[in-house]
């Protein structure tokens, strides 16, 4: 009768604080008596991270830099600068759509159109995000889902999708959206962006 007690106990104990083994966006934390087999041991593998801009990708090629050669990734354009962000502790992240940029076309006055960029950062409220296995969500005010980003399969890239609307530097009333076409013509830019971040 004793061991059948103390075997009910034992399989009582491992079912209870079995915990499967999957991706948790919990940080760990400090053990007691009462819960140190329960206590998840896996926090998200970006903690603590820095990831630079490597890539801005538009819809439209544009000629930035004057030397006749159009592209739609604005950093092989002159983009102002590899801007970072890291991942903290404290789940907080700043926001990489205030890393603005803006495209004018500009007239010298006799008619010859020239394409101009400008970027500027804004400070603002840093993110909190969560990481799911290869997602990235990023949130607005703890609770308010704003953006996700994925991450590459080895962790050295993450990529964000931005719709237009989130391009803060083309909708702000400082910020400027024309595109200089190949054949003269000026555009008003509706797309959105791939921007790319590369680990440190």
């Amino acid at each position: 009768m004793k061991k059948l007690l103390i075997t009910s106990i034992l399989l009582g104990m491992l079912s209870a604080c079995n915990v499967d083994d999957v991706n948790s966006d919990l940080i760990p934390v400090q053990a007691t008596e009462n819960n140190t087999d329960c206590v998840p041991d896996n926090p998200p593998s970006i903690l603590g991270r820095t990831y630079f801009r490597s890539g801005f990708v538009i819809d439209a090629p544009v000629d930035v830099n004057g030397d006749g050669v159009y592209s739609t990734n604005l950093m092989e354009e002159q983009l102002c600068s590899d801007l970072s962000f890291s991942f903290s502790d404290n789940f907080r992240v700043s926001n990489p759509t205030l890393d603005f940029v803006s495209l004018y076309v500009d007239n010298d006055g006799n008619g010859n159109l020239s394409q101009r960029m400008q970027c500027w950062h804004a400070d603002g409220t840093a993110n909190t995000y969560m990481q799911v296995g290869d997602t990235i969500k990023f949130f607005y005010n703890e609770n308010e889902l704003q953006f996700i980003g994925t991450l590459s399969e080895d962790e050295t890239t993450i990529t964000f999708e931005f719709p237009n609307e989130l391009l803060f530097g083309f909708n702000f009333n400082t910020g400027g959206n024309e595109i200089l076409l190949q054949d003269g013509s000026v555009l008003e830019y509706e797309g959105g962006a791939v921007v790319t971040y590369t680990l440190q």
